[in-house]
Order: structure tokens, then sequence, then C-alpha cells
């Protein structure tokens, strides 16, 4: 579940479940905190996939090549690099990713191409309105207002913003033009 897809019915998270169970049978039988956990476990792996769907869009972008060039006056990240915001050094390593072998980005919501930063929104922002409404029993949050339609309309925007890199980077090589980023 979320963004690493980890598996909320192991067994690493009974205990944890439990604990919360018996936070709540003050006022709510055990079958029913159960139950709005287990709902709670469905809306977060469902989040989980659409966050997934909506990096792999930019990450097939930045792996063929397509990413949107930064300015070249960029400001480095928190450790002095110019690193895919989006890299995860454990798990993208390879030279279409950037970086050292094991380094990651930094997580960014500015300074970034609009992709990446649909990606931060996606998951910094409708991923924990998710969360936090079914956790707290705030079901607009969790679904019409905040939550799962904003993913889906991040996902949907992502795969736009895909789709017309595609067309440019087209368009430039029949035209032979080589696109270079302005300043910043």
């Amino acid at each position: 579940m979320g963004m690493s897809n980890a598996d909320r019915g192991a067994p690493l998270w009974k205990e944890k479940k439990d604990t919360w169970v018996s936070v709540c049978d003050d006022c709510h039988s055990p079958r029913f905190a159960r139950e709005n956990l287990q709902a709670m476990d469905e809306a977060c792996k469902d989040a989980g996939l659409k966050y997934t769907e909506t990096f792999k869009v930019a990450e097939n972008l930045q792996l063929d090549g397509m990413g949107e060039p930064m300015p070249k006056d960029l400001h480095p990240d928190w450790a002095g690099e110019h690193v895919w915001s989006l890299k995860i050094g454990a798990y993208h390593d390879g030279p279409g990713y950037g970086g050292a072998q094991g380094q990651s980005g930094e997580f960014r919501m500015s300074n970034c191409s609009d992709i990446e930063r649909v990606c931060f929104e996606s998951v910094g922002y409708w991923q924990t309105y998710i969360f936090k409404g079914m956790a707290h029993g705030s079901w607009n949050d969790a679904t019409n207002c905040d939550g799962s339609f904003g993913m889906d309309r991040w996902l949907v925007k992502a795969k736009a913003a895909s789709k017309q890199a595609r067309r440019f980077t087209a368009l430039e090589k029949k035209a032979g033009i080589n696109w270079v980023p302005s300043e910043f």
C-alpha cells in the first residue's frame, strides 16, 4: 500500500491494527473498528495503485528521454545535486535516471517539471487526504472532494502531459529542432 504498495495484511500490520482496535473499543465494537480499518486499507491500496500509475507515466517519459528539461540555472536540491526529483536510489538505478548509483532525488513541488509536480501533488496531497479522510471518518476528503477523485484528475493530467510531450518531441525531431531549456 501507499507508494511502496506494502501488503497491509502482512503480520507486521496485525499488531498495529489490534492496537488501533483497542483504542477504538471505548466507543465502538471491535468488529466496527476492524471493518473501518479494512475499508481504509482498500482505499489506501487504491490510492497507491493510482500513484504508481501516475509515477509510471512520468518515469516512462524520463526513460524515453522526453522528460521536460529543467532551466539551465536551476538551483540544486538539498544535497547539492541535480537529480531527477522522482528518483528513489534504491529502486531507480540506471543511466536514464541520472545521478550516482543509490542516489535519490528530492521530492519537489517547485523548480521541477509539470509532470514531476503532478506526481508530488498526487502523493503529497491527494493520497494524504485519502489516508486522513478514511482514518478520521471524513468521507468527503477521502472520496469526492480532495481524495480519490483528485488523484483521478491528476492521473488524467499526467497522461495528457505525457501525450503532449511525446507529440512535441516527434514534431521537434521531424523539424530538426533541438530544444534547449531557457534561463530560469
